[in-house]
């Protein structure tokens, strides 16, 4: 008799720990991969719902702003490649009277460098090659000893001068050709006239020694100290520019570049001075200034660089199929570990209980 009580109790104990164990199981369903992932917290969708890659919501957010864009007014086909230019800069003279070989010292450089500026227009041709138009106007000075026992003379002068020049790309010969690029390198070559003004005078006395351009006043013919006029032609002569431009785009219309030309001519009176043994006189101009193309649309903006793809959608994902007992990307899974809980409870309930079955088993043997 005690043994059949003994072995009902076990059994009755038995089926209310399975009862607890199916209650558990069906109250917290163990999940498989698949649903574990469509339920994640990073997510916090089903699988029911599709998954928006963030690479769509970028192409249509850029579709919506490039419909908003208004296009840029194409001006015909004669503007095509055209461009207008500003630079303002410097210019220093080179001839008899300058105090240094090729540049100024530095030093020197607020005594001989004067200021001045160029505006041109310019058309891409083909191959490379274009046309440009320039207007400079600028002043030169210069001053030096002429002997060891002359005294120092010095000269002014005014000037403005127009020039039709070739240029072409040498960015396209000595760099690859990369669409990302913002620099171009171009070379320029022409033929121009400048008329001008000079007046050569001694720097101590400032008596006028010479001049180009002017003409003497009547009443001080026969005086050291020489009045000049200007109510005559200019002085005229033949130039040659020569030189390089570089341009960096700063957007698909705008550029800004660095202009170094220098300009030779077929005299040797632009410092109103002459010796017939040395060369002709040349001038430097450096200038930085700005660029406007025409007929440039958002196609020839500037291309930024891409930067390194960041992990998608697709790979996180990928990311999160890992086996659900590790610890996920932003964390635990935090929902498993509670299930695993609960079950690990309810196994210690039920070890609890066979002791305590064997302890009364043990009593009734008694």
């Amino acid at each position: 008799m005690r043994y059949l009580l003994s072995i009902f109790i076990f059994l009755s104990i038995n089926s209310y720990a399975q009862e607890s164990t199916d209650s558990a199981s069906v109250s917290s369903p163990v999940l498989n991969e698949e649903e574990i992932i469509n339920t994640t917290p990073e997510d916090n969708t089903t699988s029911s719902f599709p998954i928006v890659k963030e690479e769509n919501i970028i192409s249509s957010s850029e579709d919506d702003n490039s419909s908003e864009i208004i296009p840029d007014k194409n001006l015909g086909k004669v503007f095509d490649g055209a461009s207008v230019s500003f630079s303002l800069g410097t210019n220093n003279y080179f001839g008899d009277l300058a105090a240094y070989s090729f540049l100024p010292r530095t030093d020197q450089l607020k005594q001989y460098l004067t200021p001045g500026f160029k505006l041109s227009i310019a058309r891409d041709i083909k191959w490379g090659l274009g046309a440009e138009l320039s207007y400079q106007r600028g002043r030169l000075i210069g001053t030096r000893k002429t002997g060891k026992n002359s005294s120092q003379i010095s000269f002014r002068n005014q000037f403005f001068n127009l020039a039709l020049q070739v240029k072409y790309d040498l960015g396209a010969v000595l760099f690859k050709k990369k669409t990302e690029t913002r620099l171009k390198l171009y070379s320029n070559f022409g033929l121009g006239y400048m008329w001008y003004r000079t007046q050569l005078f001694d720097s101590e006395t400032l008596n006028t020694k010479d001049f180009e351009g002017y003409i003497e006043s009547d009443n001080t013919i026969s005086t050291a100290q020489k009045v000049l006029s200007d109510k005559t032609p200019k002085a005229k002569a033949f130039t040659i520019p020569y030189g390089i431009i570089l341009t960096y785009k700063i957007s698909h219309k705008v550029d800004v570049h660095f202009d170094l030309t220098q300009t030779s001519t077929f005299t040797d009176r632009l410092d109103a001075f002459n010796r017939s043994w040395t060369a002709k006189d040349k001038y430097n101009y450096t200038g930085i200034g700005l660029t406007y193309n025409f007929n440039r649309t958002l196609d020839d903006a500037p291309k930024k660089r891409q930067k390194k793809n960041k992990p998608t959608k697709e790979k996180v994902e990928n990311v999160s199929e890992a086996p659900v007992n590790k610890i996920g990307l932003f964390g635990s899974n935090k929902k498993k570990v509670k299930e695993d809980d609960e079950l690990l409870n309810i196994r210690l309930k039920l070890f609890e209980t066979q002791l305590k079955l064997f302890e009364m088993q043990y009593l009734i043997g008694k």
